[in-house]
């Protein structure tokens, strides 16, 4: 596991689920273009991800 996946911020567990089908937060962020360590790019890649989980929920 990266030492940037601890800075993942707290997830619900939708979100949680999201995360992890990517192999984790490093790498979610790094799929999106963005890097973990940035709080910029760490806001943008929560935003993507509260997105994604939306739309999770719609397709139920």
């Amino acid at each position: 596991m990266p030492i940037t996946d601890g800075l993942q911020p707290p997830l619900t567990p939708a979100e949680r689920a999201i995360v992890k089908s990517y192999g984790g937060w490093t790498q979610f962020m790094h799929s999106f273009g963005l890097k973990p360590s940035e709080e910029d790019d760490a806001e943008e890649g929560k935003r993507i991800l509260e997105a994604l989980a939306r739309g999770d929920e719609d397709a139920e």
